[in-house]
Formats: structure tokens, C-alpha cells, sequence
């Protein structure tokens, strides 16, 4: 997403605060939208659809498979105003705010190193009694992943006073996790998501591999996944496993692969480099959580 993110670090408050950052704009406070505006709190929970088949003539079903669906992020807010002008001036203003096509990303103070990324849906603002000067009223968002994700990716450096990680993120303490690998063969990949990292399962991942001369191969021991190229690289090129696709100095070059694609387990991934020459390897990545 474009825009600038808020330095939420140096703000003060005393009750809930979402942060906001729509569609190619900045992250705001929601209390900005206008003047009278207060955010309550929000509200989600997983859903995991489980899918089964019936057989003609057979009584039950037999299971399929699960998948995690898209989820509602119950937004609530609380509006004061002064006369029934302000009161039309500051409804339209939200709606105005809510109502661009494209992603949001959401996050609170409760969870900063956490983000959605959401669609606001169908919501309503009306004044439940005659000469009222407060409204509360809720905000739905559509969240089409159905997970929330961390705020900053893996190889983004990890200190909390930085504002991108957070306790309550499966981070272990007193290890340092790396992401980058200068001349390893051997070395160990931290997954700190509640779920395994599959692209097939849209969970980004990119592997980025430069200064490396000759065929690559890499395993991940863990989860038995192992991609190859096998074309020639020189240490000058720029070889970038994104999901799904082979990339060679930012052109697709999948018909030099074995057509395979890298899962990041729970935890500690045991990963192995076959050869011995120099090579530099990022994993470039989000976590991943149920929530």
C-alpha cells in the first residue's frame, strides 16, 4: 500500500485507538475522520469451513477438506455533534472516508504489530432519539483473507521499541531470528505464524538468492519442500522465488525449475543449500494469525 504509516509511538491517549490507512493514502488516527468521532473497539473471530461429499444412496458425509474463510471485523464508534447541521456535516465526512473501493489496513493500539486488511461494508449512522447530541454505531469490515497479518515482514529489523512487533506474536524470547543468510548451507528459518506459510494458499513468501554461481537447490527439511533452477546463475544475478513463479533478474524463468514452491512450518524450519559456493538468501515474508 502507498502512504506514509503514523509513528504511533509518540502519541497519547487514555481508551482505544484504531489506525487507519486507506486506500493510496496516509495512516490517520480514526479520530480524524471528524471531529466528534470516538473508536470503542472492534471484534472477529476465525472461521474455518469444513467441506464434505455425499454419496447417492449412503447416509452421512465424508470430510473434504477446511479452509479458512473470510471473516466480519465489527467496528464501534461513538459519534457527539451539536445541532442537526454538524451532525449531517460529520456523516458525511465518515461516509466519505469509508466509502473508497480498495483495501484498508487496520490495526489498533491493543495490537500494533497486527494488521487487516479490510473492506468497510453496508453500515448505518441514525439518531436513536429526538434531540440526542451522541449516536453510537458500528462498522463492518470485510476481511477476505480471514487472518490478520504482522505489521512489518520477517526480514524487517526486530525491536519492539521500533513499533512493528508486539508481545502475543509467537516471537521466542531472548533468540535472535534471522532472515538473512550470507554463505550458509545449513541454517534455521522462524516462522512465527499461527499457521503454516503456503503461497498456494495465498500466504505470500519470496526467497531472494543473489551472488550465487551455477544451479541452485535449497530444502526446506522440515516440510520435504525443495525448489531448484536449473539454469546457469552468475554471482551478478538476482534470482527471486515469489510464491508460486521463478523469477531471474525480474523476468519469469519457470521453465528452468522443478515447477515447486517452499512452505515455512510453525516454528523452526531446518533449511539446506546444496553445494559449497557463496550465496546471499533473504526470506521475505508476513506472519500469519488467526484471530
Amino acid at each position: 500500500m502507498t502512504g506514509r504509516d503514523l509513528d504511533i509511538k509518540s502519541l497519547k491517549y487514555n481508551w482505544p485507538k484504531l489506525f487507519i490507512k486507506p486506500p493510496d493514502g496516509d495512516e490517520i488516527d480514526a479520530e480524524n475522520i471528524t471531529s466528534g468521532l470516538r473508536y470503542l473497539d472492534d471484534d472477529t473471530n476465525p472461521v474455518l469451513a469444513n467441506n464434505y461429499t455425499a454419496d447417492s444412496g449412503l447416509d452421512g458425509q465424508v470430510y473434504s477438506y477446511s479452509q479458512y474463510d473470510k471473516t466480519t471485523i465489527t467496528g464501534r464508534f461513538w459519534l457527539h455533534f451539536g445541532d442537526w447541521y454538524d451532525y449531517k456535516m460529520k456523516k458525511h465526512e465518515i461516509a466519505q472516508f469509508f466509502s473508497q473501493k480498495g483495501l484498508y489496513r487496520i490495526r489498533t493500539d491493543a495490537e500494533p504489530g497486527k494488521v487487516a486488511f479490510v473492506r468497510p461494508s453496508t453500515y448505518t449512522i441514525a439518531s436513536q432519539e429526538d434531540q440526542s447530541h451522541d449516536i453510537q454505531f458500528t462498522i463492518p469490515w470485510d476481511n477476505p483473507s480471514g487472518v490478520k497479518w504482522s505489521y512489518a515482514y520477517s526480514d524487517d529489523l526486530m525491536e519492539y521499541q521500533k513499533d512493528l512487533w508486539q508481545y502475543g506474536m509467537n516471537l521466542p524470547n531472548g533468540q535472535d531470528l534471522k532472515y538473512h543468510f550470507v554463505n550458509q548451507h545449513y541454517f534455521k528459518v522462524y516462522n512465527a505464524s499461527d499457521i503454516t506459510i503456503d503461497p498456494l494458499q495465498r500466504y505470500p513468501l519470496q526467497i531472494i538468492v543473489t551472488g550465487y554461481n551455477g544451479h541452485f537447490d535449497m530444502v526446506n527439511q522440515t516440510t520435504g519442500d525443495e525448489i531448484i533452477y536449473t539454469g546457469s546463475l552468475t554471482p551478478e544475478d538476482k534470482l527471486v522465488f515469489s510464491d508460486l513463479n521463478v523469477y531471474k533478474n525480474g523476468d519469469i524463468d519457470n521453465l528452468n525449475s522443478n515447477y515447486a514452491w517452499m512452505r515455512l512450518a510453525p516454528g523452526w524450519n531446518d533449511i539446506k543449500i546444496f553445494g559449497y559456493d557463496d550465496v546471499d538468501v533473504t526470506f521475505h515474508f508476513r506472519f500469519v494469525y488467526l484471530n
